[in-house]
């Protein structure tokens, strides 16, 4: 899948977990690479909460080559200046040769 959703606070949560980041749609491998940041688990089958300021994953996920498409303001709860990012990963294009051995023709 090359497109995830990116949603966190701008504004503190409170004084232990300030902010909140939660990032549906990565790879294994990616989740891997970001394995370094503090993490509070999975809310469910496709996204991972991290424990970080919004601008500390979003500029992790670009050094991952993921670039932002899209944002906007979730309004979700307004106290917390919440946002969310679609962001967009290129794939390599598989050699030509490849897909013609492959059997595959487009």
């Amino acid at each position: 899948m090359p497109y995830i959703l990116v949603r966190g606070n701008l504004a503190s949560y409170g004084h232990r977990y300030p902010w909140r980041v939660l990032v549906s749609g990565l790879k294994a491998a990616d989740i891997e690479q970001l394995s370094r940041f503090a993490s509070g688990g999975y809310c469910d089958d496709s996204t991972i909460v991290y424990l970080q300021h919004p601008c500390v994953i979003l500029t992790a996920l670009e050094v991952l080559g993921y670039k932002v498409v899209a944002s906007s303001s979730t309004s979700v709860k307004q106290d917390y200046n919440e946002y969310m990012w679609t962001m967009r990963k290129d794939f390599a294009e598989p050699e030509p040769e490849a897909v013609i051995k492959a059997g595959k023709f487009f």
